[in-house]
């Protein structure tokens, strides 16, 4: 038996699991408590105030659609843009060629 790995076929053993179970038990006991306060927290907000915290986040969101569809706009109006200056260069170069042929022709 080697004193650092204990005896053989034992690897399963883990003799601190009850008090790790406890203390992780602990912890999620805490969580949950959190949660319970958080849940009657809410449900009282809403029981007082919800018709006003609804409006008031109605309106936050649609600032927040109105100022997205602008910016999609404004994106949209500057690809356009971008795509009509990119072909400029074709432009102009039929503008050099039609000046050329009218005054070879």
């Amino acid at each position: 038996m080697n004193d650092q790995q204990g005896a053989r076929d034992t690897e399963f053993l883990d003799l601190e699991l009850s008090q790790m179970l406890l203390a992780e038990g602990q912890r999620i006991a805490k969580d949950v408590a959190l949660e319970l306060m958080r849940d009657a927290i809410r449900e009282r907000l809403a029981e007082r105030l919800g018709d006003r915290l609804r409006a008031i986040g109605r309106l936050a969101a649609d600032e927040l659609a109105s100022d997205v569809e602008a910016n999609l706009e404004i994106e949209a109006r500057i690809a356009q843009r971008q795509a009509a200056r990119g072909d400029v260069h074709e432009r102009l170069g039929q503008v050099l060629t039609e000046k050329k042929k009218k005054k070879g022709g």
